[in-house]
């Protein structure tokens, strides 16, 4: 029986979604579709307010959808409520994060992962969902300082997931190599996690900012689509 996934890009912004559909390789016995947010979704989701805006608008237009997909893939690299609010919609299918993804497979390809990511202020938010996925919590006061043995951090670009797309490519490139070259010099990583599905198809940037050292790289997306086929292939055995 052929599984049927879906990926979810909860933001409106149309580029991010033509790009998965391009890059991300749907595995054997599957079909992938992708649906985009709609109107009402915030373009980039930045912080909190936009993850909850998103949230709402992708739940109401996915009330009919959901239930013809075994699997759901929510590409947001963050703890998106959208998760969370699926699984009690749809709890006989397989609905997961990017996020979690991309970390569950960076810890068996590696001693230790950083994740590259867009704005500053993700560096918190983020550094706090790790921490919590280890079943830790980071201080309060500083919750990016967080790190533990198999942690590297998290490195910003200070672009949005919008503007991974719309600014100049050789700028964006730059940063995210910049950001990978702090994670694996100064802070001993040796898996980079892409923290954002606007970075998918993104990995030579990490590759020059690396400058040929041995490292793997995560996409959060194609992980997430790949974790997927397996949990959603259960419901069909």
């Amino acid at each position: 029986m052929c599984v049927k996934l879906l990926v979810i890009n909860p933001n409106s912004t149309k580029s991010i979604t033509k790009s998965l559909e391009k890059l991300i390789q749907c595995p054997p016995g599957c079909t992938v579709s992708f649906f985009t947010g709609p109107d009402g979704c915030p373009p980039s989701i930045d912080d909190d307010e936009t993850a909850v805006q998103s949230e709402q608008a992708c739940l109401e237009a996915l009330k009919t959808q959901g239930q013809q997909f075994d699997g759901i893939l929510v590409a947001c690299y963050s703890d998106h409520p959208l998760v969370k609010s699926l699984r009690q919609q749809f709890p006989s299918t397989k609905i997961i994060g990017i996020f979690e993804a991309s970390m569950a497979h960076a810890l068996l390809l590696g001693s230790k992962f950083g994740i590259v990511t867009t704005g500053h202020s993700w560096e918190a938010v983020l550094t706090k969902g790790v921490a919590a996925f280890f079943g830790s919590q980071a201080p309060s006061t500083d919750p990016a300082s967080w790190r533990n043995g198999r942690f590297a951090g998290v490195a910003s670009t200070g672009f949005n997931a919008a503007q991974l797309h719309e600014a100049d490519p050789d700028a964006v490139s730059q940063k995210i190599a910049e950001g990978a070259k702090r994670l694996v010099e100064e802070e001993g990583a040796d898996v980079i996690c892409l923290g954002c599905a606007g970075m998918t198809g993104m990995e030579d940037a990490i590759r020059k900012g690396v400058a040929g050292r041995q490292i793997e790289i995560v996409d959060g997306v194609q992980a997430g689509v790949n974790l997927l086929a397996g949990l959603a292939s259960r419901r069909t055995d």
